[in-house]
């Protein structure tokens, strides 16, 4: 009876799952989708202040952590680690939550559909903190330079690391279609 039992609850969970999606014709299914690509997501940064958007209060140490940690991570590999999102695995805008500390959460979000982008580590804490023993000028200009609020920006991309050139980069991927978000994580 017990091997019964489990041998159904895998389908009874997919049925339930199921059970869940909407019903009705195409035009219904598009009325609840919800929409995750906006056109105010571009690559230019965009920091949460009012009236554009809603401050995150995010703790700025919590961000320089993030990109500490993503930094980190990214050297782990002596070519530089890839953070990659493919077009058919991030659908629709599609968004990764990429680490969480404390007050911070930092997401990456494919903004271009049309292609499938890769991009280092290295250049994601970059783009959040200004880089390694950045200036204020460099800090001011990534995502830190929003402060408290947190922001939105594309990847600022180091095209002259020999990793973009080299054979570890996927074929067929580009280095743009990425967004880095810093919101709030809800802690």
């Amino acid at each position: 009876m017990f091997s019964q039992l489990v041998n159904l609850a895998p389908l009874a969970l997919l049925g339930s799952a199921v059970m869940a999606a909407p019903s009705g014709p195409p035009a219904q299914l598009e009325a609840r989708k919800a929409q995750v690509c906006y056109a105010t997501e571009t690559p230019a940064r965009l920091c949460y202040s009012p009236p554009q958007g809603d401050p995150q209060d995010v703790l700025l140490d919590d961000v320089k952590f993030i990109a500490s940690y993503l930094r980190s991570y990214g050297a782990q590999t002596r070519a530089g680690r890839l953070f990659n999102m493919a077009a058919v695995d991030a659908p629709e805008c599609g968004e990764w939550l990429l680490y969480s500390q404390g007050t911070a959460a930092a997401f990456a979000k494919h903004i271009d559909n049309n292609v499938n982008s890769s991009v280092m580590f290295a250049d994601i804490a970059t783009t959040i903190d200004g880089g390694p023993n950045a200036n204020s000028t460099a800090q001011a200009a990534a995502l830190l330079g929003c402060g408290t609020d947190g922001g939105s920006l594309g990847v600022l991309v180091n095209a002259t690391h020999p990793t973009y050139k080299g054979s570890t980069f996927p074929a067929g991927y580009v280095t743009s279609g990425i967004i880095i978000k810093i919101v709030a994580s809800g802690a």
